[in-house]
């Protein structure tokens, strides 16, 4: 069910400069922003290969601001919101512990943790 690479989420220093970075560089376009708990977010996607990144200054539950930077969470493109249902369904009987299916501003996502800690998501567009 596994689409592809649907985005990675970035913990920065400065949101502005970081997006202005990767509209400079890799001609990224701007898909949402606004203000977390933990601060300012951006997402940008790349108009032709589809990807996107997002950045954040602080890493969620970390409203401090002072979380080093770094990826937040790497995140996979499942077609739609029943392939994401099933998946979940799958890896729960399969034994992985994995989280409630959350809302995002342009998906729906799921979260589980690889064995070093690291947090993956999987993520179905609200439009197909």
């Amino acid at each position: 069910m596994i689409q592809g690479f649907s985005h990675i989420q970035l913990v920065v220093r400065d949101v502005a400069a970081s997006a202005a970075f990767y509209r400079g560089v890799l001609g990224m376009r701007d898909l949402a922003s606004g203000v977390l708990d933990s601060g300012p977010y951006a997402a940008l996607r790349h108009p032709t290969a589809g990807f996107v990144v997002g950045m954040q200054t602080a890493a969620p539950g970390d409203p401090s601001g002072t979380a080093t930077a770094g990826i937040d969470h790497l995140s996979f493109a499942v077609p739609d919101r029943a392939a994401l249902e099933l998946l979940r369904a799958d890896l729960a009987a399969g034994g992985f512990a994995v989280g409630e299916i959350f809302e995002e501003a342009v998906s729906h996502n799921m979260r589980l943790t690889d064995p070093d800690g690291l947090t993956i998501e999987l993520s179905a567009p609200k439009h197909v």
